[in-house]
């Protein structure tokens, strides 16, 4: 079955508006792209994304109008519209949306840095306090595992608490050690 030319000429009309409508969701894309500064990786992922999705858009496009066949006419308008949008309110959005995007980054910056300060003092603050919890209960100690560990843990525990009372002494001791040297 052969198409009209009044069914071709519309056809290749609202290719042009899908054309337009494309380069809208190009822009979209792009904006996304740029605002988050997603790298060479992203602009591929994101070139690939708009490519599928406007080939399945003209896909659809073509079994509606067209009854699935894909003419040359109808890309060449799918073209002409994407390339109008990109060249007249295309070029308009991008000098607005720079500004936008400064500031949107601005924002972020800000935000960003108020979240790192506020897990520092979270981190610090559950440090302090799982540190003084671990010297306090000595979870993480050594674990004896038989009598000679029990001996040397002994020992050196016995060692810590005498050197401590070496230079620290309590004021009764001193006071007695001072009585035997007088006399």
């Amino acid at each position: 079955m052969e198409l009209t030319f009044a069914q071709q000429s519309t056809a290749f009309m609202f290719s042009l508006l899908l054309g337009l409508s494309l380069g809208a969701f190009y822009e979209a894309i792009r904006f996304i792209r740029i605002c988050f500064n997603l790298g060479k990786a992203g602009v591929i992922i994101s070139d690939i994304l708009f490519m599928l999705c406007s080939s399945i858009a003209l896909f659809l496009f073509s079994l509606a109008f067209l009854l699935g066949f894909v003419r040359i006419y109808v890309i060449a308008g799918c073209f002409l519209g994407f390339l109008f949008f990109k060249l007249t309110v295309g070029r308009l959005l991008a000098k607005v949306y720079c500004p936008v995007i400064s500031f949107i980054r601005k924002i972020s910056r800000k935000i960003r840095k108020k979240i790192k300060n506020f897990t520092k003092k979270l981190l610090k603050n559950g440090y302090n306090i799982l540190y003084n919890i671990i010297k306090k209960i000595r979870i993480f100690g050594k674990v004896p595992q038989s009598a000679a560990d029990d001996i040397r843990v002994m020992d050196s525990n016995e060692k810590e608490n005498n050197s401590f009372k070496k230079f620290s002494g309590s004021s009764k001791s001193r006071k007695r050690n001072n009585k035997g040297n007088k006399a």
